[in-house]
This record gives structure tokens, sequence and C-alpha cells, in this order.
């Protein structure tokens, strides 16, 4: 059964998803306004031909969305992340919509519409995904979009862990549980109630303890828990260096229990 407090937390995270995508939406309608009434060749077009355009070129930024959505909502977000994934939506939407209405034979010159509405839109994204993620992580530090964690290990890599995540406010985490030993943490598996589980674990033991794991990974599907595997310091140590990415760099195996 899901706990109390974590269906809030994922409907907050999808609420704030797809304001996002609404808003997107409206800077290429607000893009499109100067582009169509700015841009030399276009004041030849008539009302049909003008309402195609905006058409596709909605629908194109739909499937777009769909590719390279926002991951502002995540906690821990990468520059070169927010400026890659700006990039790859901006240049969807142009391709697809160009495609399409050649597809549909749009008679008329679109080189210098696309030119600018991809220059534009790429600019105007990243732009406003900085200001997206700063308001987020007011809103958090302000204790709303909380994600409660729960950890389990003493070793120093979880500890460098925990300082990440609960040292800064503004991502949001708070600690709900922690088990400095593990084979405490495994005596009660079988009293979920117990173990007074957040919306993520942190499992932090040698790769050994495999049937730890196992099981932790199962409790973790079963109460709808996002689960994290994090590498023992000795272990990490022979490990080849992870850049950072979106789920951070000391975070290797995981599972996803929702969108």
């Amino acid at each position: 059964m899901e706990q109390i407090g974590i269906g809030n937390n994922n409907y907050t995270n999808r609420l704030i998803k797809w304001f996002i995508i609404g808003v997107d939406v409206l800077l290429l309608w607000i893009v499109l306004y100067f582009v169509v009434d700015t841009i030399p060749l276009s004041e030849d077009w008539d009302d049909d031909k003008e309402r195609l355009f905006w058409m596709v070129c909605t629908a194109a930024m739909m499937v777009a969305e769909y590719f390279f959505s926002t991951v502002i909502h995540r906690r821990l977000i990468s520059v070169g992340n927010i400026f890659r994934r700006c990039t790859m939506l901006a240049s969807t939407q142009v391709l697809v919509s160009y495609l399409v209405l050649r597809a549909l034979n749009f008679r008329a010159h679109l080189g210098w519409q696309f030119f600018y509405m991809a220059v534009s839109m790429i600019v105007l994204l990243i732009v406003l995904r900085f200001l997206e993620r700063w308001l987020l992580m007011h809103f958090r530090r302000l204790g709303y979009n909380t994600r409660y964690i729960t950890m389990v290990g003493s070793d120093p890599e979880l500890q460098r862990l925990h300082k990440l995540l609960l040292d800064n406010p503004s991502y949001g985490y708070k600690l709900r549980s922690s088990f400095v030993s593990p084979s405490d943490f495994a005596s009660r598996l079988s009293a979920p109630d117990e173990l007074r589980l957040g919306n993520e674990l942190y499992l932090c033991v040698p790769r050994k303890e495999r049937e730890l794991i196992e099981r932790t990974m199962l409790l973790c599907r079963q109460q709808k828990v996002r689960f994290y595997y994090v590498h023992t310091a000795n272990e990490k140590l022979n490990l080849h260096p992870v850049s950072v990415s979106d789920n951070m760099e000391v975070l290797t195996e995981f599972v996803r229990t929702e969108k």
C-alpha cells in the first residue's frame, strides 16, 4: 500500500511538469506571433496558410515535448543537461514542422521563418529553464514538494551523499529514517511499517550482500519507493569515474516507480 505523502509528491511533480510544458507551448505561440508578423515573405500568407502554419508548429511542439520533455522538476539537474535538452527540444520542433509542411505542399519560403524560430526558441527556453529551476528551488526551500528519504549503511560514501542531499534545503530532501546497521535494517524487512520508508531509499552495502540488495529492491517495488544502490567507498575506487548526471554520480543502479 502506498504511503501517505508519496502519492501527493508524485502528483505535485506531474503537475509541475505539465505546467512547464504549458509554458513552453505559450512561449512557442509568442515566438510564432513575431515570426509570422515580422519576417519578410510571411506577409503574403493568407489566413488559411497562416492557420496551418500555427497548427503544424504546435503539433510539432507536442511531438518534441514527448521525446525531450522538461526534467527541471527533478532534484539535481546539471547545466549541461539543461542546454542539451533545450537545444534538442527546439531543434526537433523546427525539424518536424518543416518536414510536415513540406509534405503538405506548403508553398511558401520557410527558411528564414524557421531559422529565427529555432534560434529564438533555444535562447528563450534556456533562459526559461534557469528561471524555472530557481523558482522550484525557492519553492522547495519553503518546505513544499518535499521528498522523504531512507538511508541504510554507515559507509563514507553514504555520509557524503547524506551531506549533499540534506545540507541544501532547495533540493527538497528530508530524512525520514536512517539505519546505520544494515543487519538491523535486514531484520525488519518482514515488517515494512517499522522501517518508516520515505519516497526514496538509499542502500550502501558491499556488493557481496546480494540477498539484502535484492530483498530491498523487492520491498521498494511493493511499497512504490524509489530504490538507489550506492557503491561503498572501497568498491567505488575500483570503478571507472562517472561524470555528473541527472541522477548524481554516486548512484549506479536504481528502480524507478514513477515518471
